[in-house]
């Protein structure tokens, strides 16, 4: 054995020797040793929101001078050891990184905690074939996890109005406008941004916060939920022209000569916070006089018949109709009493549609005396 050591040796050698002084580097070529390589994590991203998952390769960093920049993947496969970590935090060893799904992180944590630093260290074992020596060497990383924080901004943040136009808006710190989508649940409404303007359906909703990853997948960050509620119905009401006298029973009215009006109007927070939605028109509306000893006689008009003065609508926010005197509806009527049954009133919404308001909301008869 030992002569044929020998004698392998005295035909190969010279051969390797001749091969070595033949071989050349390319121009700016590195040669590292082992000896040379740090492991080190080098993570997708250092700060994350609740939800992601981190991500970190292990690469290895050169510790000679001018070469702490370079990140170099070797086909080498280390055994990890974790010393120290958070629940939850693995090595993959196929895939050669580190992996920790950060979504339980502030389970059980005040709402006051926006922000962790999660830290971890590990052993990377590298073991040198030639010399079948196993050497340890320590990975540390750092990386910070956000707990998103959704401010709601809304014309009406305690209720949402069926059939008028809800604006609401959710910012969230550290998010773009193009990184936030919305999902609204009573018309299954997707919005790419963070405010949405609609009109909900039934009684509640749900908008559902996402925030879009890099890889494009949405990831929901916060959920909330709305009451939608039906608009609050104007008041009506017959006063004297020019005064704020509001006309009843009580009231004696000239039919020749006193001008009167019927004002309609909105609920002033709903109109404040709903300018668009706060409009009306009062649809036929029927008189009938009471003459004693006679049959009363009653004729019915439309709403839009009667004057109105366009300006004098925008200067108070209001609806009116008028002024107007009795004996311009029906000259040849005469009595002692009126009657005013308006038939219907419906609610112009910020699209222009038309919405009944229900009459046993409304003040929708008056009575007069006359003479």
């Amino acid at each position: 054995m030992r002569l044929r050591l020998y004698f392998m040796t005295a035909i190969y050698l010279p051969i390797l020797l001749y091969a070595m002084s033949t071989y050349q580097l390319e121009s700016g070529a590195v040669v590292i040793d082992r000896d040379d390589l740090r492991p080190v994590a080098i993570p997708e991203s250092r700060i994350l929101f609740t939800g992601d998952d981190f991500i970190a390769d292990i690469l290895y960093q050169p510790v000679s001078d001018g070469l702490n920049g370079l990140r170099i993947n070797t086909i080498a496969n280390p055994g990890v050891e974790i010393i120290e970590g958070p629940e939850g935090l693995v090595y993959d060893k196929e895939l050669r990184r580190f992996t920790f799904d950060t979504s339980q992180l502030f389970e059980g944590e005040p709402a006051e905690v926006r922000e962790k630093e999660v830290r971890f260290l590990a052993n990377v074992f590298i073991e040198s074939i030639v010399e079948n020596r196993v050497e340890s060497r320590p990975v540390e990383r750092s990386f910070t996890v956000r707990r998103p924080v959704v401010n709601v901004l809304s014309n009406t943040p305690q209720r949402l109005i069926s059939n008028a136009q809800n604006d609401l808006s959710f910012l969230v710190e550290g998010l773009s406008e193009s990184e936030i989508q919305l999902r609204e649940s009573s018309v299954g409404l997707t919005i790419s941004g963070s405010r949405i303007s609609w009109s909900p359906a039934g009684n509640e909703t749900t908008i559902s916060v996402f925030r879009i990853a890099e890889s494009g997948e949405p990831r929901l960050i916060d959920t909330r939920r709305f009451e939608v509620v039906p608009p609050p119905p104007p008041r009506v009401f017959i006063r004297r022209h020019q005064t704020e006298e509001l006309l009843g029973p009580q009231n004696l009215v000239n039919i020749n000569d006193d001008q009167i009006e019927i004002v309609i109007q909105p609920d002033p927070s709903f109109l404040q916070d709903y300018p668009n939605d706060a409009r009306y028109e009062m649809g036929d509306l029927r008189l009938s006089f009471y003459q004693q000893g006679r049959p009363p006689q009653t004729i019915t008009l439309r709403a839009a018949d009667l004057p109105q003065d366009a300006a004098r609508n925008r200067a108070t926010r209001q609806v009116i109709y008028g002024p107007f005197r009795l004996s311009q509806l029906a000259g040849d009527l005469r009595g002692s009493e009126v009657r005013f049954e308006i038939q219907a009133l419906n609610r112009i919404n910020y699209r222009g549609l038309t919405e009944p308001v229900p009459t046993n909301q409304f003040q929708d008869f008056f009575s007069l005396n006359t003479r």
